[in-house]
């Protein structure tokens, strides 16, 4: 019972908006911006684009009281995708047109991840959760030349919460662990080759 309850704060602590959150607040700092009205503003528009607007469907679903926030049904995933992809070309947009390179790429970034986590989804039930927690933290260790990546040992963790509150079986936390990470390694420095 102890190792439920250690797992549901878990899941909670580590999940994509928290984490999220936590990287729109600290990358403008680590991407040499001057902590101003123009730094507060950057931060509440990628929190809004980053943290927010990708898991309003599951903001809807906690304020309605729903008791599967994190949709387990496969058949009814896809459709939660549709704001944080529409949130991600828009950002990537308004971003590039601000010649903020690097916001730009984490836009662009997470619109890759997304779309591939989608296909994925159509199919197989793929950790969302673990993506959600890796691809933020590998950005945010990719800015930071490498500070933040010791943080990703927590990976882990969360896979141990996925599996035991029976969201995922250890292929679907070990494959979202990988997209999260390598895959936005990959997709990061691809985009920065173009980009920067």
């Amino acid at each position: 019972m102890k190792n439920n309850i250690l797992a549901s704060w878990l899941s909670t602590l580590l999940s994509s908006p928290i984490v999220s959150t936590i990287f729109c607040i600290i990358a403008p700092y680590y991407l040499g911006y001057q902590i101003n009205f123009g730094y507060f503003i950057l931060v509440l528009v990628s929190i809004f684009f980053y943290a927010f607007l990708p898991f309003s469907s599951t903001f809807i679903r906690i304020i309605k009281r729903h008791d599967d926030i994190y949709i387990s049904e496969l058949k009814e995933r896809p459709k939660h995708f549709i704001a944080g992809i529409l949130g991600y070309i828009i950002s990537a947009i308004i971003f590039f047109s601000l010649n903020l390179k690097y916001y730009t790429i984490f836009s662009l970034t997470s619109l890759i991840i997304a779309c591939i986590t989608l296909i994925i989804t159509l199919r197989w039930k793929i950790s969302i959760h673990v993506i959600g927690f890796c691809t933020p933290l590998t950005l945010l260790s990719i800015i930071s030349n490498g500070l933040f990546s010791p943080l990703l040992i927590l990976t882990p963790l969360l896979m141990w919460a996925r599996v035991k509150v029976r969201a995922h079986n250890w292929l679907q936390v070990f494959a979202g662990a990988g997209l999260g990470t390598f895959g936005t390694l990959f997709s990061a420095f691809l985009l920065e080759e173009f980009l920067i």
